[in-house]
């Protein structure tokens, strides 16, 4: 059985755009055909662009994501799942800005549709969620990684 691919959050490609962490994870899961890409995460990357160079790049893997039929995007399903979510999670333990948590639960649910393990720095609200969507009957699987234990 061959590994799951690797949807990679936000939280690992911003360290690894500048050059801190992740160069040879990412590069391995590139060249082994696992990576996929949420198109949740290049819009919170598009938002930290600081010049037109970046957004240039950031074009670019997009295209580049999507030519390889890597890029996975929220259909109509995974938004109202979204929500569905957010509503337990506010029912269950109190209410929240649902905008502040709208992207994670996204990310989460285009790895599910990928078949993908998400792979982020920040594991304990990834980890939560996952648990919330579990409850609604939908398998997510979450990893989560320490920048200092993947220098580039």
């Amino acid at each position: 059985m061959s590994p799951p691919p690797i949807l990679f959050d936000t939280s690992i490609y911003i360290p690894h755009l500048r050059g801190q962490a992740y160069a040879a994870l990412i590069k391995r899961a590139a060249r082994t055909g696992r990576v996929r890409l949420s198109a949740v995460v290049p819009a919170e990357l598009y938002a930290g662009t600081r010049s037109a160079a970046d957004t240039a790049d950031l074009d670019a893997a997009r295209r580049a994501y999507r030519s390889l039929g890597f890029l996975v995007t929220p259909d109509d399903e995974d938004w109202a799942r979204a929500g569905q979510a957010l509503r337990r999670y506010s029912r269950a333990y109190g209410d929240i800005v649902p905008r502040q948590h709208m992207n994670d639960v996204l990310v989460l649910l285009c790895g599910r549709r990928a078949g993908a393990e998400v792979v982020t720095e920040n594991v304990k609200p990834f980890a939560r969620w996952a648990r919330i969507l579990r409850r609604m009957g939908l398998t997510v699987r979450v990893r989560g990684l320490e920048r200092r234990a993947h220098p580039n």
